[in-house]
């Protein structure tokens, strides 16, 4: 079914749905948005690899823990990484003049990789990289008067925590709520085939 028989198909549907170029152009927007998302993420991590590895070898930390804090980092980076290029191979393949069916399916695998993500993937990266910056950072805090160290503690603890229970769940809501939009769209234009 090529994206002109998707069009004969919607005109034939009841007035109260989108038209199919209103569909199109959001399932079009939701790639657009999804790859650029995808490349921001990469060049972040490559970016957090890169200062980590250069903190690693100019400062040359004295405690190994500290040489294994900055390691647990840079690993939990490499897991975001590995998985977003799961993901950004299946948005990428995603073509607009596929059949109903296909596409369909096509979001559904997207929308796993997705919750692979936000789940198994997203919580390996977090306590890893969390885990790396804590034992890294206790050779700072060793080495910082009481007074700044314990704040700073505190600090970073807090930051922790608001990521995982406020900014975490809100983005994985957004982006399930995108993708379920897209596909029950394509849902029920599926189902108006049989």
């Amino acid at each position: 079914m090529s994206t002109l028989d998707l069009k004969n198909l919607w005109q034939q549907q009841s007035s109260s749905q989108p038209s199919i170029e209103e569909v199109l152009q959001k399932a079009k927007s939701y790639k657009k948005k999804s790859l650029q998302s995808i490349i921001v993420s990469y060049f972040t991590a490559i970016g957090i690899i890169g200062y980590l590895l250069f903190i690693g070898f100019y400062y040359n930390p004295e405690l190994v823990l500290t040489k294994i804090g900055i390691g647990l980092a840079i690993i939990g980076t490499l897991v975001f990484l590995i998985s977003s290029n799961t993901l950004h191979k299946l948005i990428n393949s995603i073509q607009f003049d596929e059949n109903t069916r296909n596409y369909i399916k096509k979001l559904k695998a997207i929308k796993e990789q997705q919750r692979k993500i936000q789940t198994t993937t997203i919580s390996s990266y977090f306590i890893l990289f969390s885990a790396g910056m804590g034992i890294y950072s206790f050779e700072l805090l060793v080495a910082l008067n009481p007074n700044y160290s314990i704040p700073f503690a505190i600090g970073t603890v807090i930051w922790i925590a608001i990521n995982w229970f406020v900014f975490r769940p809100k983005v994985i809501k957004k982006q399930t709520a995108k993708i379920d939009t897209l596909i029950q769209y394509f849902g029920d234009l599926e189902k108006g085939t049989n």
